[in-house]
Order: structure tokens, then C-alpha cells, then sequence
């Protein structure tokens, strides 16, 4: 069987996390890798026997043979890289964040659709957990009933990128190439599932705060201009909200929640626990549900690559990550503005950039 050739254009931990994914695929091979940086190039060719590798990655690009690529930089050169691979007929995974704002999110989008080709975003590979899927199915089968609320929370006691944690990745703590802080880089995932569990819903507007100062404060001598800590209260127009609390930094032992209020049941995604009634008594139930993580890797790049080959959305699409994109934009101005920003907002200022 002919195999689906991949270019992987960034080659940091997450750029080979990329590598081994695709690698450990029967139907997909990794033909070419590409990098600025000359010393990891040589280290991951040396590590998974890559023949082609450039230092270009519009050399890459130019490989006919490749069917795909898989965009592992930090989010200020998404927007390009994903549009130049469009216009060379490459199908697209991106990592998370998509892009630095819904701007250039939707012009990843447009540039895909324009080409014909696939965008499938990382963001969005939680939706592939049997947790995640789990939950799907008790929704679908309506056993939640209307569902009213949603919480998700996200708690890390010390894991800023570049400070605690991939500190030789500093571009993490700079907005002109993250995007922002804690919310943008992980509170992305939870946005996420949250959309794909709560349907297809419109987002109408935001309020948010945002925190950055956890003491004693980093030795730096780099730009540090993200937040550790943000609260976002989202409105859809089908009468639900949701709540994501999203912590880089705090002064709490690290956790993580997720919470799914509705009119028949609740749920708690881990442990999966189902809140109902029966014979009008209060009941849980405690589903043991296997977690792999490397599963969800292997489902992501499966998913994408059969998406490209049957000519269908990826369960991880373009458009759905155009829409994490604009809760975020909505965020971070209600963050600076003090107010509550409505999707018109974000429109307006998607034609003006």
C-alpha cells in the first residue's frame, strides 16, 4: 500500500512527538524534516533516520511527494507556514495554538479551503480520549438532558513554559510570538471539549480577567508579558455558559476538573463519575475508564490522515479551531478592557486586520 508521506516542519519535543506519531503509523511515512535551528535538524535526523532535511521550509514545501505536513513551531509563524502549505496543495496538522488570534485563524481557514486541502488543528486532540468520548455518548443518548453549564478547571502549581518547565522555549512567555500565556497555550484543550461535547454551539460573548504576578517573580532577561492565571465566563446563544479556569502558576496543588451540569444528569470527566436519580434518590456512578495518552497521539495523526485520503472534515478541524480562536480574541479584550466583549467584536475586527 502506498504510503501517505508526511514533512515535519519543527523538530523541538513536540516536533518529534510528531515524528514518532506518524512514524508508528502502518499507512504513514515521515519522507522530510525541516528547521532553523542546524544542530536539532541533525539531532532528529540522526534520531529517526529522516533523509531530507532542510533549514527552509519552503524546500520542504517544494517536495512533490509529500501529501501532508504537520506545523510544529511556536504560533507566530502557524498563519504563514499553514497558508504557504495550502498554496502548495499540502494538507495541513497544526499545532496548538492555531494561530496568535482569530485574525489569522480564519486565514488558515480560508487559504485551506481555497486550496482544497485539509487543516486539522492539535487543540482539539482531547476529543479523541475515551474520556472525552465517553462523556459524548452520554450526552447523545440523553441522559444529561439540557445541559445549562459547563466548568472546566485547569491548575498547574508551578509549570510556566520557559520558567518552570521547556525553559529553553522562552517564546512562550512573549505574546508577539505565543499569543498569551496560560489560557492561550492550554486552556485552549479544555475550550475545546467543550465545544465538541456541548454541540454545535455559537459563542455570543465574554467576560475575563487575567493575573500574572506569583511571587517571588522570575529572573529574566526576556520579554514576560503573559498572564499565569485567567477566568473566562463564556455565553452561547443556545442559553448555555461555561466557565474555564486556567492556571500556568499558583500558589494551590495542581488539578484539574471538569464539570457538565444538566437538567437529568452531571457529569465529571475524571474520574468519570455520572450524577442522576433513581427511584428518587441522588446517585454517582464511578466509571473506570483506561486513560493512554499515547493513544490519543495515535488517534489524532489516524484521524487526520484517513480524513485526507476519504476527502472528509478531520474530527479536529480548521474550523473548529477558528472558533477556540475567537473565545480567546473575546478573553483577552474583555481581560484589557475591563467589560464583557461580544463574536461581533471579533468579526469587526477580523475584516479590519
Amino acid at each position: 500500500m502506498k504510503k501517505f508521506k508526511v514533512g515535519i516542519i519543527g523538530v523541538g519535543v513536540i516536533g518529534r512527538a510528531h515524528i514518532k506519531a506518524f512514524s508508528a503509523s502502518r499507512i504513514a511515512e515521515v519522507t522530510a524534516i525541516a528547521d532553523i535551528n542546524p544542530k536539532a535538524l541533525r539531532s532528529a535526523c540522526k534520531e529517526f533516520k529522516v533523509k531530507n532535511a532542510f533549514t527552509d521550509y519552503q524546500d520542504l514545501l517544494a517536495m512533490d511527494s509529500i501529501d501532508a505536513v504537520a506545523v510544529c513551531t511556536p504560533p507566530f509563524v502557524h498563519a504563514k507556514i499553514t497558508c504557504d502549505a495550502a498554496s502548495c496543495g499540502k494538507h495541513v496538522l497544526c499545532e496548538k495554538p492555531m494561530a496568535l488570534n482569530s485574525a489569522e485563524a480564519r486565514r488558515m481557514v480560508e487559504a485551506c479551503n481555497k486550496a482544497g486541502v485539509k487543516l486539522a488543528i492539535c487543540s482539539s486532540r482531547h476529543r479523541l480520549s475515551p474520556l472525552v468520548e465517553l462523556a459524548k455518548r452520554f450526552i447523545d443518548e440523553g441522559r444529561i438532558g439540557k445541559i445549562y453549564y459547563y466548568r472546566a478547571t485547569m491548575v498547574r502549581r508551578r509549570g510556566r513554559p520557559g520558567i518552570d518547565i521547556l525553559k529553553e522555549s522562552k517564546w512562550f512567555l512573549d505574546s508577539s510570538k505565543a499569543g498569551g500565556g496560560a489560557l492561550i497555550d492550554i486552556g485552549c484543550y479544555d475550550i475545546d471539549i467543550a465545544l465538541y461535547l456541548l454541540g454545535d454551539v455559537q459563542p455570543v460573548s465574554a467576560s475575563a480577567m487575567t493575573f500574572s504576578g506569583i511571587e517571588p517573580a522570575p529572573k529574566l532577561d526576556t520579554t514576560y508579558d503573559v498572564e499565569e492565571h485567567s477566568s473566562l465566563f463564556v455565553r452561547f446563544k443556545e442559553d448555555v455558559t461555561a466557565m474555564f479556569e486556567t492556571t500556568w502558576a499558583a500558589n494551590m496543588n495542581s488539578y484539574s476538573e471538569t464539570l457538565i451540569f444538566g437538567s437529568k444528569g452531571g457529569l465529571r470527566l475524571n474520574p468519570f463519575t455520572y450524577y442522576t436519580e433513581e427511584d428518587g434518590m441522588g446517585i454517582s456512578k464511578i466509571y473506570d475508564v483506561p486513560h493512554d495518552s499515547s493513544e490519543i497521539w495515535s488517534r489524532l495523526v489516524e484521524d487526520f490522515i484517513t480524513a485526507c485520503l476519504e476527502d472528509r472534515k478531520p474530527k479536529t478541524s480548521g474550523e473548529e479551531g477558528l472558533k477556540i480562536m475567537e473565545i480567546i480574541d473575546m478573553a483577552y479584550r474583555s481581560a484589557s478592557l475591563k467589560r464583557e466583549v461580544t463574536i461581533q467584536e471579533i468579526h469587526e475586527y477580523q475584516r479590519t486586520s
